[in-house]
């Protein structure tokens, strides 16, 4: 059965394409964020984008795109993901090589955008290696005053994606509010973003605003929480019990160990580490990490990444607000994703495929489709409000999506679940759908 096409429009944008003969740059960004699903090694349907949706694009601008133009296909997965693994999922990289001898001159172009690499056993990272970077380099850009973190109660404690939590918090310092954007993303004529139809153990839902995550070169320069419960001023986790203290007092030894003896540091962390799930239980199970619907960190990361790519210039400087980059949306929502996304999803066969040109509006019908309030959901209820650098281009009640399922224009909030009853929530955000909320069955 051919999935359901969604499109969202509003009053003040078209949901087309904003394509021109004289783009000769456009990037495709999936989400890659693993090789498959974590506790079921080789199952990728519910986790990544789905490779005939990257493949219809390749083939459709192959049409569009005048000769000698090039199309890249990237992302940055987690440090730890093999990414030849990810785009052999589905043959997607034999496929490309087919279709490639029959795009004239066009070039395609598969980029892991990551300057790192690690090797890692018992999740604890043992060895890092260098990554060949981006071609066209790394574009650091600040939003100042104007960053969602400026002025956040957490600053100083913020966690980012590597044990050296100096570096995230350098970067998140006062006016300095700054990220290292992929330099083929910040100079693309056309950015299509190709993002999942799933939930997120962070921000409740990963669409559009999430997925540009992996548009970075080191993702420890993204804060992720602010350590420590709500009590103290962090939304690590909802409250501190003694043993989240004895444990959170136990990782940060863990790790500053592991930074200071590679060797001996990384046997001695994982192994504390591996006790203590067997007594606390592990992440898929038990709230940490800013894993939860408190996480009042992760959300305004994410917003800010969206507004650096919209409106950043290679040079570092940003745009005026009427002169945002052209951008689109496809969101793969064949194989949804529900429980404990991202990384260890339960299939939902959702159908849908929603196209926009403004993520936040495509990320409000998502939540729709997935039968959550997307008022309740921080990183789309805020990405509508005011700012100099605006991502929403309509208010949420202004929203008008033509549904295939339909057959008609209808208003945001006529917009039905995907599936009866919508998705499962991730445990730690049982808020978004109370009468589907529990532990996942992965």
């Amino acid at each position: 059965m051919s999935p359901h096409l969604v499109e969202v429009e509003t009053r003040t944008a078209l949901a087309a394409a904003p394509l021109t003969r004289e783009m000769f740059q456009v990037v495709l960004k999936p989400n890659w964020v693993e090789d498959s699903h974590v506790r079921r090694p080789g199952y990728w349907e519910p986790v990544i984008t789905d490779p005939s949706i990257i493949l219809g694009v390749v083939s459709s601008l192959g049409q569009a795109l005048p000769s000698g133009g090039r199309i890249t296909i990237c992302d940055a997965p987690n440090t730890y993901v093999s990414f030849e693994r990810v785009v052999a999922r589905g043959g997607l990289d034999r496929s490309l090589r087919f279709v490639q001898g029959s795009l004239r001159a066009l070039t395609v172009e598969l980029l892991d955008l990551r300057r790192e690499v690690w090797i890692t056993r018992e999740h604890v990272v043992v060895e890092r290696r260098p990554n060949p970077p981006d071609p066209r380099g790394y574009v650091a850009l600040g939003l100042g005053r104007h960053g969602m973190l400026f002025g956040h109660a957490g600053e100083g404690r913020y966690y980012g994606a590597d044990y050296d939590t100096a570096v995230v918090n350098a970067h998140h310092s006062g006016c300095v509010q700054e990220y290292l954007l992929s330099g083929t993303a910040v100079n693309a004529d056309l950015f299509i973003n190709l993002p999942k139809l799933k939930t997120h153990k962070k921000t409740g839902v990963t669409c559009c605003l999430k997925n540009l995550v992996g548009i970075n070169g080191d993702k420890n320069w993204l804060p992720h929480y602010v350590e420590g419960p709500p009590s103290k001023g962090g939304d690590e986790f909802p409250d501190e019990t003694a043993a989240r203290y004895v444990e959170r007092r136990l990782k940060k030894a863990g790790q500053k160990l592991a930074l200071a003896l590679p060797v001996a540091g990384t046997w001695a962390y994982r192994k504390a580490r591996k006790a203590g799930e067997a007594v606390l239980g592990d992440s898929e199970s038990v709230i940490r990490n800013g894993n939860w619907e408190g996480n009042d960190t992760c959300w305004r990361m994410a917003l800010d990444l969206n507004r650096a790519l919209l409106y950043g210039n290679p040079d570092g400087t940003l745009r005026e607000a009427g002169e945002r980059k052209p951008y689109l949306a496809i969101v793969d929502g064949i194989i949804g994703g529900e429980g404990n996304g991202p990384l260890a999803p339960d299939p939902v066969k959702s159908n849908v495929i929603i196209i926009g040109t403004d993520p936040a509006a495509v990320d409000a019908v998502a939540c729709k489709l997935m039968g959550f309030d997307p008022m309740m959901v921080p990183i789309v209820r805020e990405a509508f409000a005011p700012h100099r650098w605006p991502i929403a281009t309509c208010r949420m009640k202004e929203i008008e999506v033509q549904d295939d399922r339909v057959g008609r224009v209808i208003g945001l909030d006529e917009v039905q679940p995907a599936v009866p009853g919508g998705f499962r929530p991730h445990f730690g955000w049982p808020g978004l759908n109370p009468a589907k909320s529990g532990r996942s069955t992965s």
